[in-house]
């Protein structure tokens, strides 16, 4: 899958202040402007950054296997994303490099580490990995369509709707996925919030694969007039079912921040 199960990848290798409020446009403002305009509104309202840190709860369900843990998350724009993980005790067991070609793992408790290109994932995942996709996920910001994508729009209750399948299947598509009929390969649904103009939820699958992931936004906060999510939860449908819940904390922007990253020279370096 070419998107939003990369974040789900890495996650389970490693073990897985508000500010005022903006003055927002009305839902009457969209009144036969449609997608162009909400495709312009939805990108003028993403979360812009040069360097971003949070403390997160992590909660990760695959089967009836059940993890909990804390992570620092820093991400550097369009550059790195940085992980320390820790479980409830609070030492650390895992750490997380991640740039634009190569992904850097630290496993402290089997004392070993990996250092890669995306090929080692895309190949045994089946899936293309994406530097730009998990960093927009990872701060609610919207996943792009394909330029060749016909983008339908309409009203979906108290939400905007925007996706390259017609409503009625994509919500039919939330409850169950396969009802989806199998004409591209790739189906992504989002879900707008009328007066933020944000992404509340998203449908996103890989009909070739038989894999789905249904996202959710929720819980905005207000930093330097922008809004970002502090609950996303994502859930993977495929052969083994997985569910991911994050909820943010200490969130601070363009603050200087490390990505250190040194292995122990003892450690083993692992191959999978």
């Amino acid at each position: 899958m070419r998107r939003l199960l990369s974040l789900f990848v890495v996650l389970t290798i490693i073990t897985f202040s508000a500010c005022k409020k903006t003055q927002v446009a009305s839902r009457r403002s969209l009144e036969g402007k449609k997608t162009e305009f909400l495709l312009e509104q939805i990108e003028n309202n993403k979360f812009r950054f040069n360097t971003f840190s949070a403390k997160a709860e992590v909660k990760l369900k695959q089967g009836e296997k059940k993890q909990s843990f804390k992570s620092t998350v820093r991400i550097k724009k369009d550059s790195a994303i940085w992980m320390s993980i820790t479980p409830l005790l609070g030492y650390e067991v895992a750490r997380v490099l991640i740039t634009k070609d190569t992904v850097k793992v630290i496993n402290r408790l089997k004392k070993n580490y990996f250092v890669g290109n995306y090929a080692y994932i895309n190949k045994r995942f089946n899936l293309e990995f994406e530097f730009e996709l998990l960093q927009s996920i990872l701060l609610g910001n919207p996943i792009d369509f394909e330029s060749d994508d016909k983008v339908k729009f309409s009203i979906d209750k108290d939400k905007y709707y925007l996706g390259n399948l017609k409503k009625r299947r994509a919500r039919k598509a939330d409850d169950k996925p396969e009802v989806i009929e199998k004409k591209k390969d790739e189906v992504l649904s989002l879900w707008i919030d009328p007066d933020l103009f944000k992404v509340v939820d998203f449908l996103l699958s890989d009909l070739t694969a038989d894999r789905f992931v249904i996202g959710k936004y929720s819980d905005f906060e207000t930093y330097e007039g922008q809004k970002l999510p502090h609950k996303l939860n994502f859930e993977i449908q495929a052969a083994q079912p997985s569910t991911v819940d994050i909820d943010y904390s200490k969130v601070y922007l363009d603050k200087a921040i490390k990505f250190s990253f040194n292995i122990p020279s003892k450690y083993e370096q692992v191959y999978y």
